[in-house]
């Protein structure tokens, strides 16, 4: 089981600015070791979420819980029989974020819903554990896929090797979904932004001094967003009455 805990805040930036940013953050971070064989330094990034049928998760961000989850099924460039997928629980107190994560075979996880033996790729414990608290909540909360959410993620590091990480989320679209099947296809996606991208800053502790002063240079606006909720909402008018009880 990957467990990752750090903080994560992220600013809209117009895309006009991307290669400028990029240049500054050269200057001290290097690129992601997936970025280098990827046209334009970019690899693709592709989820599925799950909420339940009256969208509870949807709701804990849309009414500002500071506390709230999410589930999601990702897979990255690689979506061949042989690939693999992450399931994925991330929740959220305040700034700080907690993610369990396990791979799986990209097989076993587009058929997750249909009674299929799960194996992880690393069989230690804490797999077997990240495993079924994930399929624990699947199953108690009834989850179900409610839209697919692709983008292209360039993504830098710092050489020095503390956590920092620093990722612009480009192109994001979205699909309605109810499919699993359809982690593998985006021809249906609508575009959540074409202005602006995404900038994340991930770390552990305190922001580094380069970091505070790039955003402050740049004028970068701190913003909340949701990619899900984004996302679902070029599709649909999610009914607030729906978000209680689960």
């Amino acid at each position: 089981m990957d467990l990752i805990e750090r903080r994560e805040l992220k600013y809209t930036v117009p895309v006009a600015l991307r290669a400028a940013l990029r240049d500054r953050i050269l200057a001290y971070m290097e690129y992601d070791p997936h970025c280098i064989n990827h046209p334009d330094f970019a690899y693709p990034v592709r989820s599925i979420y799950l909420d339940t049928r009256r969208s509870l998760f949807y709701f804990e961000k849309i009414e500002g819980h500071k506390v709230r989850k999410k589930l999601r099924i990702r897979a990255y460039d690689r979506l061949e029989n042989d690939g693999t997928a992450f399931l994925e629980i991330k929740r959220k107190i305040n700034e700080h974020v907690f993610k369990e994560r396990v791979q799986i075979p990209l097989e076993e996880a587009l058929h997750m819903f249909d009674g299929v033996t799960f194996h992880p790729v690393n069989c230690r414990n804490r797999q077997t554990l990240a495993l079924d608290h994930f399929v624990y909540l699947t199953k108690r909360l009834q989850l179900e896929p409610k839209v697919l959410i692709v983008y292209d993620r360039e993504a830098f590091g710092d050489p020095g090797g503390s956590d920092l990480r620093v990722t612009f989320d480009l192109n994001i679209r979205s699909s309605a979904t109810g499919d699993l099947d359809d982690l593998l296809c985006d021809t249906e996606c609508r575009e959540v932004s074409q202005q602006y991208f995404i900038m994340e800053v991930k770390f552990s502790g305190i922001m580094p001094y380069s970091i505070k002063r790039l955003i402050s240079d740049f004028r970068l606006r701190l913003l909340s967003f949701s990619k899900y909720c984004e996302g679902l909402d070029v599709w649909q008018a999610v009914p607030r009455e729906l978000g209680s009880n689960g």
